[in-house]
């Protein structure tokens, strides 16, 4: 049995011998190893594997996560796993080369994260050579939902929304100053209450232009502060997106591509079917690499 895992902020997809299940985002930077635990338990009882401490054996675990940006993290989240799939073969990757392998395999290119967060790098087609650090959703995270819906709720309470999209968000979401304050600040998910604005901003895009001209810069500062790094020469950047922000946007990063020399050629919304075919009958293939 393989289980290949694939988790964001918002949710976390796993794929088992075929059968898909969802379950809420897995990020090890903000949440607890208990909460951890909690979404890895309710996978484990409903595969029954945890029940019998020989029945994991021969399974292989790929799970590739958000936040998963330090070996001592890798290994926290190794052990969890290990101990509700015992005897199973655990490995752990970042979100990011999940996003270059399911993108590229095992060819190079640039890959470009665009979902509740941001992230990208350059990869060889096994390991990745360059990363600008994405900063998470208060230091960065360009370009992704969060930072979308940080952009037009930092507008929003200060009254700079024009008064028909304040009023439609209004209608929508029947929200107010404290509930966005107290969310923002003291809730165990604040990057996901964030990007939960972006399909409305998204949508309402199409024939507004202030939300519009939002998107517009936040998908402008992602390719400059973060892609146009990995740029040399001149040369055109074959880049791959992933992630559903990355794919509503699309038609927005093709016309900014041909403004900064992006040729973005490749768009999945999420990684993990491609990952499941990619880790279809291979013992091993996580190369070495920080990522």
């Amino acid at each position: 049995m393989v289980i290949t895992v694939e988790s964001g902020a918002s949710k976390t997809d796993w794929i088992i011998d075929g059968r898909r299940i969802r379950t809420k985002g897995i990020n090890f930077s903000v949440m607890s190893e208990e909460d951890i635990s909690s979404v890895v338990a309710c996978v484990a009882n409903e595969v029954r594997l945890e029940l019998d401490p020989s029945s994991a054996s021969g399974v292989k675990v790929y799970f590739y996560g958000a936040g998963l940006v330090s070996d001592m993290q890798k290994t926290a989240m190794s052990g969890i796993l290990e101990k509700f799939f015992p005897g199973a073969s655990v490995e752990c990757a970042s979100d990011l080369l999940a996003a270059a392998r399911a993108l590229w395999g095992n060819g190079p290119g640039v890959v470009a994260i665009l979902g509740t967060g941001s992230n990208s790098c350059v990869y060889n087609g096994s390991y990745i050579t360059a990363n600008v650090c994405p900063g998470g959703y208060i230091l960065g995270d360009e370009g992704g939902g969060s930072a979308l819906g940080r952009k037009f709720l930092a507008d929003y309470i200060k009254g700079l929304v024009p008064e028909d999209v304040a009023e439609s968000f209004r209608e929508h979401y029947h929200l107010k100053y404290p509930d966005i304050v107290n969310a923002v600040y003291k809730s165990a998910n604040p990057a996901g209450f964030l990007a939960s604005f972006a399909p409305f901003i998204i949508e309402t895009a199409a024939d507004e232009q202030y939300m519009e001209r939002l998107v517009i810069e936040n998908l402008r500062d992602f390719i400059t502060r973060s892609l146009l790094a990995y740029r040399h020469d001149g040369e055109i950047l074959k880049t791959g997106v992933a992630g559903s922000v990355g794919l509503a946007c699309s038609r927005w990063l093709q016309s900014l591509g041909s403004e900064y020399g992006i040729d973005f050629c490749k768009y999945i919304s999420s990684p993990v079917e491609s990952l499941a075919d990619y880790h279809s009958g291979k013992a091993s293939v996580f190369a070495p690499s920080l990522y």
